[in-house]
């Protein structure tokens, strides 16, 4: 089944056809309030993604990096065929729940006789998207390895993260975003 602007098909090797995404080509929650201050750096990442796969906002706790990131899928939500789709590393205790996480997100079904990681892998390997994973710092070493895992294998995947500390990829960009200035 072809792919479609806002649904993502995947035939697996079962047979069976995958539903990759829902109709709104994004998970993203609604925003709540106006962006307002962080206009020039809102450009600033959206220009950087074009250039690079993977985008990590870094910077102190409380500096708005998600909150940019989710400003920055939601005005890209039509530049990319199989959505935006965020990942909320937050909640998680272990590592080895991230690819769980990613699936989840992603509505990608596990194959009880294949790693979840060659999963994502094959499911993503044709798609374009924006994957928005926010709160990696204490998850770094298994989002790496995720991450390097996807990069590798998805040609058209880009990923913007938000953490603390950069995850320590190659080819990763860091950017470092600035305090909030006080009115």
């Amino acid at each position: 089944m072809p792919s479609g602007p806002k649904i993502g098909w995947d035939t697996l090797t079962t047979g069976r056809t995958q539903q990759l995404s829902t109709a709104t080509g994004h998970n993203l929650p609604a925003a709540r309030s106006s962006f307002v201050g962080r206009e020039r750096e809102l450009g600033a990442t959206k220009r950087e993604l074009e250039t690079t796969r993977l985008l990590t906002l870094t910077g102190a706790g409380g500096s708005a990096k998600t909150r940019l990131a989710l400003e920055v899928g939601r005005t890209l939500t039509s530049a990319y065929p199989d959505g935006v789709w965020l990942v909320e590393l937050a909640p998680l205790s272990e590592g080895a729940f991230v690819p769980k996480e990613v699936a989840e997100a992603l509505e990608v079904s596990d194959r009880p006789a294949q790693p979840l990681e060659d999963t994502l892998a094959e499911v993503l390997k044709d798609r374009e998207l924006l994957l928005l994973m926010d709160n990696c710092e204490h998850l770094l070493e298994a989002t790496a390895r995720l991450v390097n895992r996807l990069l590798d294998s998805c040609p058209r995947l880009r990923i913007l993260a938000a953490s603390c500390e950069a995850i320590g990829v190659e080819g990763e960009v860091r950017w470092l975003v600035p305090p909030l200035s006080v009115p």
